[in-house]
């Protein structure tokens, strides 16, 4: 066997299953032993969506995702998808070769310093040279992927070195995965004092409390608090509870009423980035906040807390349960009623949006889109969307009833990556329904994913959002400036890229309802056309900005005016 072998085997000891890449000249050999290996070998378009969809499998499974590239193109195609990783938390391992070298010659084929090229956005990059040190290192690496804050790191091969054969290993590769992080004793009793003494507690529960659902949701009946969550975090506990109040996107003077109403805030694997702690604006007195994470460095990085606890949330669940357990005593005041009339001021008090009219509904508006949408779909099931206009209007139309049911870009919001990324979510979970919505300028960047979809015969809606434009930002544009400019992207015939590539595909007309189903049950993608317009709010929109643009404009002709004939008078 060669190193690439032990490699493999390696991996699948990690319970790794599929890797994403693509073969070239430098890593046929990698290639090949993936050919007789265990593990699932997907090749996509380009490395950029490898990384995508290494991100959706990570997202839906909770396991690390796994890619592969060459060295110089192939690790700068993926360096947007490890900085989405990195930004987002999810780990990954990403395992590229060393470029080839000849001792004594400049400018070297693909000659990258690929280490400093990928520090910036990976937690650690690791070197195998030999493939003696080769199981220590993988072992290393996914320990850091995995642990604190989960994130990508790099993996940089001798290609030469794991070409060269090894002695056989009878037995399988045994690696031990890390131990999870527990609290101490005395952090455990300030967090019990904490709570006995609570009268109105609150959950704040962010993506690390994804492997930990259940426990969550005991503890949130057992205190009878209400529950708010991160972007990331949507669907820990499921949104149609009674003690949920969905507030992604919504008034965040709503949010603050409730948490100055609260007199201690438990928050639990949230880092508190900027989508997080909803663009910095929350408002959290420190006295009031407990923070737990597995992160040190997230612990007070925003927001700094009375007492933070470095742990892991299942495992500091796990601790606290036991205590509860013992009968220890708590007597919230908050009542049924009082929680249900935050969870309606806070829908009351979503901001009134600019919203363009939505095909496949009657009236054609998103909300009753997104409702129709969530009465089709099963509870356990996983909506991707991608960074637009569509992604927006998902958020605060849809609600999302199962843990890892939406799955999008945090905090560098990636265009293009929701294809990809319910590609490698269909894959995690084969047996669950996977649906995508994206706009036509996201799938301008990531179509040929489509493709990849067809090979593996996924079965996932593919929802397009049409309106030939990137929405979100002429939309900007018009309010900022009263014009429009480089925002165009038509010209796509949908039901031609669909027919061209293999898929199905569907216009959603005037009810979403039928091509959705059909989608659901078909064995291959279906790209699903919703033909989007303006809204009489986005004409207002335009025409009120216009007006505000040409009133600015007006003042400053006149100033002008005045300035020229006062200069030639001076002459």
């Amino acid at each position: 066997m060669t190193g690439y072998d032990l490699l493999c085997r390696a991996l699948e000891a990690l319970a790794v299953d599929t890797v994403f890449g693509l073969p070239g000249s430098q890593n046929t050999a990698f290639f090949e032993a993936l050919r007789t290996s265990k593990l699932r070998t997907v090749v996509p378009a380009h490395e950029l969506a490898a990384a995508f969809m290494a991100i959706g499998l990570s997202r839906a499974s909770g396991k690390a995702g796994v890619i592969t590239t060459i060295p110089g193109p192939g690790l700068t195609y993926a360096i947007t998808g490890l900085a989405e990783a990195r930004l987002d938390s999810v780990p990954l391992m990403c395992i590229v070769q060393r470029a080839a070298q000849s001792p004594g010659n400049r400018f070297q084929l693909q000659a990258l310093d690929q280490a400093a090229l990928a520090s910036p956005v990976v937690k650690q990059v690791f070197r195998v040279n030999t493939c003696a040190e080769l199981v220590a290192t993988i072992e290393s690496a996914y320990t850091c992927a995995v642990s604190g804050e989960p994130g990508p790191v790099l993996i940089e091969v001798d290609h030469v070195a794991l070409c060269e054969q090894v002695s056989p290993h009878p037995q399988p590769v045994a690696i031990p995965r890390p131990l999870p992080i527990e609290a101490s004793p005395a952090a455990m009793q300030a967090v019990i004092d904490r709570l006995a003494a609570a009268n109105r507690p609150l959950l704040l529960l962010g993506q690390g409390c994804n492997s930990a659902s259940a426990a969550v949701l005991r503890l949130a009946e057992q205190l009878r608090c209400p529950v708010l969550t991160s972007t990331s975090g949507r669907g820990v506990i499921a949104e149609d509870h009674p003690l949920s109040i969905r507030s992604d996107l919504c008034d965040v003077r709503d949010v603050n009423a409730l948490i100055a109403n609260a007199d201690m805030v438990l928050a639990l694997g949230i880092k508190f980035s900027h989508n997080g702690a909803r663009g910095f604006r929350l408002q959290i007195p420190q006295e009031r906040l407990i923070h737990v994470d597995a992160a040190p460095d997230v612990l007070g990085a925003n927001y700094l807390p009375a007492l933070g606890i470095c742990a892991d949330v299942p495992c500091f669940l796990a601790q606290l349960a036991e205590h509860l357990s013992d009968g220890a005593p708590f007597s919230t005041l908050w009542t049924g009623a009082e929680v249900n009339a935050w969870r309606e001021r806070v829908r009351i008090g979503y901001p009134t949006a600019i919203e363009p009219k939505v095909g496949g509904a009657d009236p054609a508006t998103a909300a009753r889109f997104f409702e129709v949408m969530r009465d089709v779909l099963p509870r356990e099931s996983t909506v991707v969307t991608d960074s637009g206009w569509h992604q927006m209007l998902l958020r605060r139309h849809f609600p999302v009833l199962s843990c890892r049911g939406l799955i999008l870009p945090i905090d560098l919001q990636s265009m293009g990556f929701g294809l990809p990324a319910a590609v490698g979510a269909k894959l995690a979970a084969p047996a669950r329904a996977v649906v995508l919505v994206t706009g036509d300028g996201s799938l301008l960047m990531s179509g040929m994913a489509l493709m990849t979809a067809v090979r593996h015969r996924l079965g996932i809606p593919v929802i397009v959002f049409n309106d030939g434009h990137y929405g979100l930002i002429r939309i900007q544009q018009l309010h900022d400036h009263g014009h429009e400019a480089g925002v165009a992207c038509n010209g796509l015939d949908l039901e031609s890229f669909a027919a061209a590539v293999g898929a199905r595909y569907a216009l959603a007309g005037h009810d979403i309802r039928v091509p959705l189903q059909a989608a659901l049950a078909a064995h291959g993608p279906t790209v699903i056309e919703v033909r989007v317009g303006e809204s009489m709010a986005t004409r207002r929109a335009w025409a009120k900005a216009v007006a505000r643009t040409s009133a600015r404009q007006l003042p400053g002709q006149r100033i002008i005016g005045w300035l020229k004939g006062w200069l030639k008078r001076q002459r």
